[in-house]
């Protein structure tokens, strides 16, 4: 990779400390990462066979993306999009929209924690471009910083831009600090500099988790690991399955021992007096390495807090009561998320302020501006049946009531008196009604 080369230097120019090795090591782990992701998977697979096979040409590599699925199933945060409301005038409420509708905010943030979840840590960082706020993620294979006390303090950011044409000659840089602002050419040679024009670093860091002691998180092998031995496995499937379809052949009592012999259709062979020729299929371990396959698919999605249906083929009946308890862990994480993520978007209000006011000094989001936020909490698909057995099932066991329930039907309800007035009209009702049929009879004209 071209970087590696280029940032140990930039970092000495710039008197910057840099571990080469293990910035090395992050960026080629983040990009295969996101390869993984984007279902770029066939050069791996193609690689790690021509290590464990003597013809690797004969072999066609195959996998299934379980790091999209997991990551995607783990990223539950924006499984529904956040409802954004601004505390402020009327004015700072239209400009807040429009910059929600030109910067694609809901998709841009659903994808910025789809990459957290993958990455562990990213930058989410508000750009002036075009007369216009976009959004851009930046992610790990492209990114260098320091940082201060804190793995949270950013002291700068250094981002490196790749040519589309490959040349290494054409790699530039950007250098931020929350001072000055500095393009730079591949040999650190400065293009152009200026003062950072909103005296902060316009950057958002966000993690899968709040970090303790390093900006760049850990965590997320075990998925990748996963994933290969999966291809590994898949590829090695359809092999023995060619393999075992056309057979071996064989030749006895043949006068040219030891010799090959190709035998195709329209092809006739001369034997010796007693010789016999014909083909054997293989006892291959079909069986065996389809069970390796879904056993290593379960535990994939189990140790990550996923139910074991989510990454099945097969159509499992699941009562209403097992479907909460199956998603106890992954609402528990989410929980987390929100906390994360309410604070991130918060954090990314006030950049955006910054950069908009710089540039719209006529129309600028009031200092006094705030962002609320309210994040869907979905819940999973169940049938009225499921809701009603998971519902007697809780409140059999003591830990709900009926009032649980009113206000779990009706989001509007805002405290538990009121919810057992109307709990006791319905209940009033019901008495009065006792006989449905007979009460329908007496209204009926």
């Amino acid at each position: 990779m071209l970087f590696q080369s280029q940032v140990p230097g930039l970092f000495k120019q710039l008197n910057l400390q840099l571990d080469q090795a293990a910035n090395t090591a992050r960026k080629t782990n983040t990009a295969k990462r996101l390869d993984y992701y984007h279902d770029i998977q066939f050069d791996y697979i193609s690689g790690h066979i021509a290590t464990i096979f003597s013809n690797p040409d004969a072999i066609t590599p195959v996998f299934i993306n379980i790091v999209k699925k997991i990551t995607n199933n783990l990223a539950a945060v924006y499984g529904r999009d956040a409802i954004r409301e601004i505390s402020g005038s009327e004015k700072d409420q239209e400009i807040f929209k429009s910059i929600c509708q030109s910067s694609a905010l809901p998709i841009k943030m659903k994808a910025a924690s789809r990459y957290t979840k993958l990455l562990k840590t990213c930058l989410i960082r508000p750009v002036w471009r075009k007369g216009h706020i976009d959004l851009d993620i930046l992610t790990g294979d492209v990114l260098d910083v320091t940082t201060g006390d804190t793995p949270e303090d950013l002291q700068s950011v250094i981002i490196t831009h790749f040519p589309e044409s490959g040349k290494r000659d054409e790699i530039e840089f950007s250098y931020w600090t929350d001072q000055e602002f500095k393009r730079l050419d591949y040999r650190g040679n400065i293009i152009s500099e200026e003062a950072n024009p909103y005296k902060i670093l316009p950057f958002v860091p966000v993690f899968d988790r709040c970090p303790t002691s390093d900006f760049w998180l850990s965590g997320g092998d075990d998925l990748i690991s996963m994933q290969e031995a999966i291809n590994e496995k898949l590829t090695d499937l359809l092999y023995i399955i060619r393999m075992q379809g056309f057979g071996v052949g064989w030749i006895k009592k043949s006068k040219q021992s030891g010799a090959q012999i190709g035998v195709n259709p329209g092809t006739l062979v001369e034997l010796p007096e007693d010789g016999a020729i014909g083909f054997e299929s293989p006892d291959a371990p079909i069986s065996e390495v389809l069970e390796a396959i879904s056993f290593l698919i379960t535990q994939a999605a189990v140790s990550n807090g996923l139910s074991v249906s989510s990454l099945s083929t097969k159509t499992v009946r699941e009562s209403g009561l097992a479907k909460v308890q199956g998603q106890k862990e992954l609402e528990e994480l989410r929980r987390d998320d929100i906390i994360l993520w309410r604070r991130y978007e918060q954090q990314l209000f006030e950049k955006i302020r910054i950069v908009w006011n710089f540039h719209n000094s006529s129309k600028k989001i009031s200092d006094s501006a705030f962002l609320n936020l309210n994040f869907a909490d979905p819940k999973p698909e169940i049938s009225a049946k499921d809701q009603a057995e998971t519902w007697d099932r809780l409140i059999d066991l003591g830990v709900l009531s009926p009032v649980d329930i009113i206000m779990e039907r009706d989001q509007e309800i805002d405290s538990r008196e009121k919810a057992k007035e109307l709990l006791q009209e319905i209940q009033a009702e019901n008495n009065l009604f006792n006989s449905p049929s007979q009460a329908l009879k007496e209204v009926a004209p």
